[in-house]
This record gives C-alpha cells, sequence and structure tokens, in this order.
C-alpha cells in the first residue's frame, strides 16, 4: 500500500496518507484535479485526459491513479468506513490502480465549495445531497452506464438534472415518512395504512391521546428534529397535487410565506392538543428512537426508513412500521421525500474517467453493494440489492404498494426550493412555534411566519448576488 504527502485544503500544513490504497483524515486531499479545466472545457478535453488510462474492460489500471472525497455517510460509522476502504482495497489489488481515499467528515461541503470554486475538483466525490442541485455542472453524465436500469426510479428522479443528466452513482439513498409503533396502532384498533390523509392523521392521534398514549415524538434537541418536519411542506406547496403547490413563485423568490401559512397552523394545532412528547426540546434522536419501544408512543412524524433498524436495536421485540407523509387533502398524493445517501459522482474534469467508472461498477456490484448495505444499513439505491433480513426494506416496500398511485416522490424541500442557509431558520421557526404553553402555538403562527419570510428573502437575494 503506497503512501504519499497530501496537501491539506485551506492550509499549508501537510499530512501522510493512510489505508485503503492511501487514505487521509478530515481535510486532506490528494492533487486528484487538474485545477485548470473548467466544467465548461472539459468535453473537449476529455479525449486526451482518457488516455492516462487503460483500455475500457481490460481489468488493468497499473499505475493510474484518482482521488475520492468521502464524508459522514460512510465516515459516520466505523464499520461501515471498513467496508468502504475494504472494498476500495480489494479494487486496488485487483486492478493495480491507486486510490486516494481522503475523509472530509463534516468539512465535506465546504471543501467542495472552494474546490469548486477553484475548478480542482477531486476525481471522485461523495455529494451529500446536492449532485444535481449544486454539483450537476462539475459532474460527468452517468445516464449511459450499465447499472442505471438497476436505479429506483424515486431516487434516480433526484439525481437527474434538468437537462436529464445522471450526476452521480446510488449506492444508498434516504427516504423519510412517518415511522409508527405498530403494537400500539393495533392495540387501538388503528390501521396506519388506512392513514391517507392528515384528518386520517389527527383522527389516529385523537384516538390515541384519549387511551393514554402520546401520540407523536420529535427529537428538538438535535439539528434535524424540529426543521426536519418542514420538509413535510412538499405536500402542500411543491409536490404534484399539492394544494397549495407554487413551485414557480418558489423557486423565483416570489413566494410569500406570510399569505401561506397552512402548514404551520397544521403544526400549532398538533402542538396545542398536546400531542408531542413534553420534553420535545431536550429529547435527542436515541432518546426518541429508545420511546419508541415503551409501547407509550404512536408515531415519528419524520423519520427514516433506516431509523427503523436502530429503533429495533434499542427494543428487539417491538413491531414498527413506516408511511408516507399524508396528503393535506382527500384524494390528494402522499409523499416520501427521498434524497442522497452514499452517493459518488465523477468529475467530468479527471484525467481517469475510465478508472472513475471503473471504480462505480465495482462498488456497484450486486455482492459488493449488498454486503456494504448490510454493514451500513441503508436503503439500496439499486432495486436488485436484497440486504440480509432487512426488514426496514420490506416495511417499505409493504407501505409503497399499500399507497398504490396516490403517491409521489420527492427531493427534500429545502434543498430544492430555500435559498442555501435556511436550515437554521427552518430550527428557529419551529422551536418559536413550539416555545410556549401548550394552547398558545396558533397565536405564534403570524410572528413565526414574518420570520421565515424575512429570512427567505434576505437568503434568496443573497444568494443570487
Amino acid at each position: 500500500m503506497k503512501k504519499k504527502v497530501l496537501a491539506i485544503l485551506l492550509a499549508s500544513s501537510m499530512a501522510l496518507a493512510l489505508g485503503a490504497c492511501g487514505s487521509s483524515d478530515d481535510g486532506a486531499s490528494s492533487s486528484g484535479g487538474s485545477g485548470e479545466a473548467t466544467a465548461e472545457n472539459s468535453s473537449s478535453d476529455k479525449a486526451s485526459d482518457d488516455s492516462t488510462s487503460s483500455e475500457e474492460g481490460s481489468g488493468s489500471f497499473e499505475g493510474a491513479s484518482i482521488e475520492i472525497d468521502i464524508e459522514d455517510s460512510i465516515q459516520g460509522n466505523q464499520e461501515t468506513l471498513d467496508q468502504f476502504l475494504k472494498e476500495i482495497d480489494d479494487f486496488c489489488a485487483e486492478t493495480g490502480a491507486e486510490i486516494e481515499v481522503v475523509q472530509n467528515g463534516g468539512d465535506q461541503e465546504n471543501i467542495l465549495k472552494t474546490r469548486m470554486a477553484s475548478q480542482d475538483m477531486p476525481d471522485m466525490f461523495v455529494t451529500h445531497g446536492w449532485a444535481a442541485l449544486r454539483y450537476n455542472d462539475f459532474c460527468e453524465d452517468l445516464g449511459d452506464e450499465d447499472w442505471i436500469s438497476r436505479v429506483d426510479e424515486s431516487v434516480l428522479s433526484v439525481i437527474t438534472d434538468s437537462d436529464g443528466k445522471v450526476c452521480t452513482a446510488p449506492l444508498t439513498q434516504w427516504v423519510y415518512g412517518m415511522v409508527f409503533n405498530k403494537d400500539v396502532l393495533d392495540a387501538n384498533g388503528i390501521d396506519p395504512y388506512a392513514i391517507k390523509t392528515w384528518d386520517d392523521f389527527f383522527e389516529a392521534c385523537t384516538t390515541l391521546k384519549e387511551n393514554g398514549i402520546t401520540p407523536c415524538l420529535v427529537a428538538g434537541k438535535n439539528g434535524g428534529g424540529l426543521p426536519g418536519l418542514m420538509e413535510q411542506l412538499n405536500v402542500f406547496y411543491s409536490a404534484d397535487g399539492a394544494p397549495y403547490e407554487n413551485r414557480e413563485a418558489l423557486l423565483d423568490g416570489s413566494f410569500d410565506w406570510t399569505q401561506n401559512t397552512q402548514y404551520w397552523d397544521m403544526y400549532a394545532e398538533i402542538y396545542d392538543n398536546g400531542w408531542f412528547n413534553e420534553d420535545i426540546f431536550t429529547a435527542d434522536t436515541t432518546t426518541v428512537q429508545k420511546y419508541m419501544g415503551t409501547g407509550e408512543y404512536g408515531f415519528m412524524p419524520w423519520c427514516g426508513v433506516s431509523d427503523m433498524a436502530t429503533i429495533k436495536s434499542y427494543t428487539p421485540d417491538v413491531n414498527v412500521g413506516i408511511i408516507p407523509i399524508p396528503a393535506v387533502e382527500e384524494g390528494g398524493k402522499a409523499a416520501y421525500t427521498v434524497g442522497e445517501g452514499t452517493c459518488i459522482a465523477i468529475s467530468n474534469t479527471s484525467k481517469n474517467i475510465e478508472l472513475c467508472k471503473a471504480v462505480l461498477d465495482y462498488l456497484l456490484d450486486k455482492d459488493n453493494l449488498t454486503e456494504y448495505c448490510n454493514i451500513n444499513g441503508g436503503m439500496p439505491g439499486l432495486t436488485d440489492i436484497t440486504p440480509e433480513e432487512s426488514e426496514s426494506l420490506t416495511l417499505y416496500q409493504t407501505s409503497v404498494e399499500s399507497a398504490g398511485e396516490n403517491l409521489v416522490f420527492t427531493n427534500f424541500f429545502d434543498r430544492e426550493y430555500l435559498p442555501s442557509g435556511m436550515w437554521n431558520v427552518m430550527q428557529e421557526s419551529m422551536a418559536n412555534l413550539f416555545n410556549g404553553d401548550v394552547g398558545t402555538a396558533k397565536d405564534r403562527v403570524p410572528e413565526v411566519a414574518e420570520y421565515f419570510q424575512e429570512n427567505y428573502v434576505t437568503l434568496f437575494e443573497t444568494n443570487a448576488g
């Protein structure tokens, strides 16, 4: 295994490469990008760039080298990271390639923004949710790759840009809806798959509350708990069939949140009905995942498919399930929010694009990806991958079948329709809505809407500038 000195982005110090044909810790980078070629001239340079790689299909890339930048979707779990590095090591051993795995962790976004500005993108990089919406000009089009026919349609729409270019390869995907405790719902005569609208959900919550069960769990202590609820804006304002749909206004920044308070009105009612856990501001994700197994709570209104396995790891005997976010009106469409999990793009300025494609082929090999998903616990991005004992995947498929045609798949609302920097505003908006006695949230809706509107306009103008 080769070691070399790597240049650390945004610093003058040097770091020694470790592991996986060369792997560096957070913030380190090899000189994978050319530093000169731009996204616009990449097509004309591609023929000469590819000359350094081996002939396609030869199975040998002796002496060819690339850099792969990764972040917390891989690094966040040591077993996942070990498996990924093992697969890269195995590929290097089989092909003779030299691969530097650069571990940027939580700094991936800022580092890639800097590298975009300097036209020095790594050969391959995890796109952390922004393949089509931010990195599309820097990504090689993967639409003609053999594995495309195996990609789940729900995530394919998320990773394809407005021009039809497939920007990244989805090893795993994030799918979010409502997770429920099936044992609790069964004991209270509630069929979760009959919940098609928010009115149905309110009826279920009313029954639970009357029977001494807290209907809803939210981890307000974590940065994602409260703003995560706002991803449900899709069924109100952006998804196909949404009753207040106005995507054009959302995209051009003219949407007026003070005149569209339906979402906050509804969550104010949920809060004022006393349907949340009392420790909403102090409970973290682990706490509410453990709560779900106690038999005292009904729903986690915003939760991922992969989280069900974590819930069962704390309470193995509990039966859980998932449904999409309900439609606002009768006959409307419910929605699953789908995003990139572990998704890896190829820079269109890489000098070894064929090597990069070979790496993707290897990672997406059915056996390799199955093993990765077994360890990672994530939902596969390819339809022919069935992780061993994946109860979560089975439960998700059951809910999709139950929803039938009245179901849509959307990207994360903030990624597609809100300007950069709104995540903290989403957090503060929901915190302000719930920051008071039960029964008073409805009175704070105008204030919350005004706060959101002011920041929306400011950030939209800032980003446009």
